[in-house]
């Protein structure tokens, strides 16, 4: 649940909405920028958040979990430092954003509803649209080799070892231990697990004529 402060929650419990949005934007030069969607400039920690940015939120999805947040952000290219140029350079790359909601009477009483980074960044003739990537995202993906019976080398690669100039260009290789065998003599250097038990062979029931001493499954 989340945590409120007295002044935000009494805002929230009154009849009249006084809140706004208010996104703050860090570039990969450091260079940290502010827009609302207010319909005056808001002062908020330090930074000048201006009101014909013309930003405009979807439905946040902030999940548990370490699923992906959901949610994108636009805008219209009418500001001095958000425009196609600065856009096009790669400053808003990965953009560290914040985005909060704010009391306009009182700046200092707000909300941080999310904070993340831009992801991809689609440009349009007046505006653009950028995907809103949560820190869940650097937690929601391997790390390590997974154990598979395919082998996990690229062709050729110092892993895989294989001299791409023996063979006719353009030479694929299905990533099997029997086409690493039987096709580029490989067999020593295949980086899968080829007698990795599957699930057939969990839910398999014993055989009358089966050995079961414990040795390989593999003659």
């Amino acid at each position: 649940m989340r945590e409120l402060s007295a002044e935000f929650q009494a805002i929230l419990d009154s009849d009249i909405c006084r809140l706004c949005w208010c996104w703050t934007l860090t570039r990969t030069d450091n260079v940290a920028l502010g827009f609302t969607d207010h319909d005056r400039d808001i002062d908020l920690d330090g930074v000048t958040h201006f009101a014909r940015s013309g930003f405009t939120p979807s439905a946040l999805d902030i999940r548990e979990g370490f699923a992906i947040d959901n949610s994108e952000v636009s805008g219209t290219l009418d500001h001095e430092s958000l425009n196609a140029q600065t856009l096009k350079s790669g400053l808003y790359d990965r953009a560290k954003i914040i985005l909060r909601r704010v009391s306009w009477e009182d700046p200092s009483v707000y909300d941080t509803v999310w904070a993340g980074r831009f992801g991809k960044i689609t440009r349009s003739e007046n505006g653009f649209t950028a995907d809103l990537v949560g820190p869940a995202k650097a937690l929601n993906r391997g790390a390590g080799r997974v154990f598979s019976k395919m082998c996990d080398a690229r062709l050729g690669d110092a892993r895989c070892g294989v001299d791409l100039s023996a063979y006719p260009a353009g030479a694929t290789c299905p990533r099997t231990f029997e086409a690493c065998k039987s096709l580029y003599g490989n067999a020593r250097n295949f980086r899968g697990f080829p007698y990795l038990i599957g699930n057939d062979a969990l839910q398999a029931g014993p055989e009358s004529l089966s050995l079961r001493d414990g040795s390989s499954r593999y003659q």
